[in-house]
């Protein structure tokens, strides 16, 4: 259920079960990334954790070094390449006839289906200011409490 609350707790259950000897850990989203962290905190713990969403509690943990990235989706390109792709449908274009349409074939069926993939910005250390200039949040939420040398946040 994407519940930071489970993540918590499955990843205490880990911990326990293999005598905190973990090394990294990748979630499927910044909630249960947040979860992960908390446990990991608990154990005085302080390994790479992946999430992804640009969630803003996330971005600020990747500030303060406890979570090392978060795969962020710039919601202006998702908006304009849906609006983009919705004026040609609406025109009678097919989708397998949209510029950057391919087939991505998923889901449990793994049935083919037209896409455009947009490619996603890793966030770290290094580039939070991306996220700060692209508005998708402020400075001073993404860097309090965070480390020396943080982009965007020196």
């Amino acid at each position: 259920g994407w519940k930071p609350e489970n993540a918590q707790k499955n990843m205490e259950q880990i911990l326990t079960a293999n005598d905190n000897n973990v090394d990294a850990v990748l979630s499927e989203n910044d909630g249960m990334a947040g979860g992960v962290v908390a446990a990991l905190s608990a154990q005085g713990l302080v390994i790479p954790v992946g999430g992804q969403d640009g969630d803003l509690a996330a971005i600020n943990r990747v500030a303060r070094g406890t979570q090392t990235v978060s795969v962020w989706k710039d919601a202006r390109d998702l908006g304009k390449a849906a609006g983009e792709i919705a004026s040609a449908l609406a025109a009678g274009t097919s989708m397998d006839a949209i510029a950057g349409a391919t087939k991505f074939t998923g889901g449990e069926k793994g049935i083919a289906i037209n896409a455009i993939l947009l490619d996603p910005t890793p966030l770290t250390r290094d580039n939070l200011s991306v996220a700060i200039n692209g508005g998708h949040i402020t400075k001073e939420q993404a860097c309090a409490g965070a480390l020396p040398g943080v982009d965007g946040c020196n």
